[in-house]
């Protein structure tokens, strides 16, 4: 990178390209966290699909006239943005397909917060009908047999694991002038010539955890209806099989054998293609778990505060830091985690490392028990948890890392 001061006109203002709230998208939600501290040090002029709508305006930040929104027409309008740096948002669903179709016509940094983005190429092309288009991408990925991929996709000869296993991400990386990833996991499986302009920034965690600071547990249980009593087990977010929250029933349903007391809230919108419910009633864990649907961010808060601790379970990974976590451990609740994947990254006594159990998952039921019996050290846990994101993973520490980055490339 070049070792020459930015000129005035190179770093006043940048162009940023993201979904944001009301999308309930993690990546939105980390965006709109972002745009205060960027809008201290820079102007920027945020594209979002729908522009400025009543409904964003409801759910942004205040960032004074440092923020300007604006759909993806006002941007290809004003040809006067076209010089700024460019910073684009992206991940593995439809959220994103503006930004990607944007990023492909006019390459700058890319955020990448997922390592796999089939997903996204599907929804950009065969979603809307353009197999010519997916056939390209998949042949400019993988040669030709990509390219035999997606003819024998078109005829429907075709499995799910094929997404998991071809990331088709390298088109992308290729034209980054910079890529920002949020953990190790991602940045070692970039190619080598990717690596040298890439920068890992940690995930932040959201600055409104310091909004429900005084609430006390007892508060914010009575406030959610919760039971005042009992250990309460927490998994926060929509709910998907990779969050492996059918282990972590598996896991409570040995403990209930044990004659444990404890009750299980998964605070998220139910999967129409998981079925969540036929599971708890498989381990006859129905009279001790809740299941609230989607939560909005306010409840999301409360849920933290009110638990003893957080599951958060992970596989497959594609690489996907997880906003959720930050925010718990940012408000000092014990979490539980896979010893692989971005969320092993953590230092061992910030988090509880558990293996992945594809059978029984004796560990995790292990773990679990131990948080339960011993109050000591969930606190010593929730204690060091939310040091290290206060001195390490601070929304500040993200913008700042973001703008010196940008100021070098």
């Amino acid at each position: 990178m070049s070792s020459n001061p930015p000129t005035t006109a190179q770093t006043d203002t940048l162009v940023m390209f993201s979904p944001l709230p009301p999308r309930k998208s993690g990546i939105a939600a980390y965006t709109a966290e972002l745009l205060p501290s960027l809008c201290l040090k820079r102007r920027v002029v945020l594209v979002n699909e729908e522009g400025l709508t009543p409904e964003v305006q409801a759910e942004l930040p205040y960032c004074g006239d440092a923020l300007r929104v604006i759909s993806p027409a006002e941007y290809e309008a004003d040809s006067s943005l076209a010089a700024l740096p460019h910073v684009y948002q992206i991940g593995n669903n439809r959220d994103h397909v503006f930004a990607y179709e944007a990023f492909k016509k006019r390459p700058g940094v890319l955020v990448q917060h997922d390592f796999n983005l089939h997903y996204l190429v599907e929804d950009a092309t065969l979603a809307r009908g353009d197999a010519v288009g997916y056939r390209d991408v998949l042949r400019e990925e993988y040669g030709e047999p990509g390219a035999v991929l997606a003819d024998l996709r078109r005829i429907g000869v075709f499995s799910e694991a094929q997404k998991q296993t071809l990331p088709v991400n390298r088109h992308l990386l290729h034209l980054a002038t910079g890529v920002i990833v949020h953990n190790h996991w991602v940045y070692d499986r970039l190619p080598n010539e990717v690596k040298a302009r890439t920068l890992v920034i940690p995930h932040h965690f959201s600055p409104l955890v310091i909004e429900v600071e005084g609430l006390e547990r007892a508060q914010a249980r009575a406030q959610l209806q919760l039971p005042g009593q009992g250990f309460m087990v927490l998994s926060l977010g929509f709910i998907t099989p990779p969050k492996q929250i059918q282990a972590t029933l598996a896991a409570l349903a040995r403990l209930r054998d044990q004659g444990l007391n404890f009750f299980f809230v998964i605070a998220g919108e139910r999967n129409a293609g998981f079925d969540i419910d036929a599971v708890i009633r498989q381990h006859r864990l129905e009279e001790r778990v809740v299941v609230t649907g989607y939560v909005p961010e306010s409840a999301f808060f409360q849920y933290i505060v009110a638990a003893d601790c957080l599951v958060n379970l992970r596989h497959p990974t594609v690489g996907e830091s997880s906003g959720t976590l930050a925010r718990a451990l940012a408000l000092g609740l014990p979490a539980v985690v896979h010893n692989f994947g971005p969320s092993s990254e953590f230092p061992d006594d910030v988090v509880l490392k558990v293996p992945l159990e594809l059978g029984e998952p004796r560990q995790l039921a292990a773990t679990l028990e131990m948080l339960m019996h011993s109050a000591e050290l969930r606190a010593a846990r929730g204690r060091r948890a939310e040091q290290y994101m206060r001195h390490h993973c601070s929304v500040q520490h993200s913008a700042a890392a973001y703008l010196h980055f940008i100021d070098q490339l």
